[in-house]
């Protein structure tokens, strides 16, 4: 199966997580936080990334490592899912979903909310890994 990076700063969450993928056959490595997180992701080679938007230092921390992540030629290519509490856990005027991903704005492949379910989860990561049509997903934002 594949080798997943689950970045999030709720080691209950991260253990959770690594419950569900482990039990579908995945191998699991998590963080704690962005900081460093190109650096890791070189070194771990994940063929996925499951990442939060909030982190303690930076309520944003997820958005800003996923831009990171997607403008690094090496590195763009690795889908990202977020997985989020912010449209249950903040007053925003508005909540975000897929239909907010953007190369700008929030340059990921796919998004969930928290808490999260196994079967919604597996199948989000189903079809990162495995697109239906046999084309893969236009991950990068950089020209190569």
């Amino acid at each position: 199966m594949a080798k997943i990076l689950i970045v999030d700063d709720e080691p209950e969450i991260i253990e959770q997580v690594t419950e569900i993928l482990q039990a579908a056959g995945h191998q699991v490595q998590s963080r704690l936080q962005t900081a460093g997180l190109n650096q890791a992701v070189r070194s771990i080679a994940p063929d996925l990334i499951i990442l939060d938007i909030r982190f303690p230092d930076d309520p944003q921390a997820g958005i800003k490592a996923a831009r990171r992540l997607t403008q690094d030629p090496h590195l763009c290519r690795i889908p990202i899912l977020m997985l989020s509490a912010i449209n249950r856990n903040t007053r925003l005027p508005f909540s975000i979903s897929e239909s907010d991903i953007s190369e700008d704005f929030l340059p990921i492949d796919a998004f969930i909310d928290k808490p999260v379910q196994a079967g919604p989860l597996l199948q989000k990561i189903e079809r990162l890994l495995n697109p239906g049509d046999g084309s893969p997903i236009q991950r990068c934002r950089v020209e190569e």
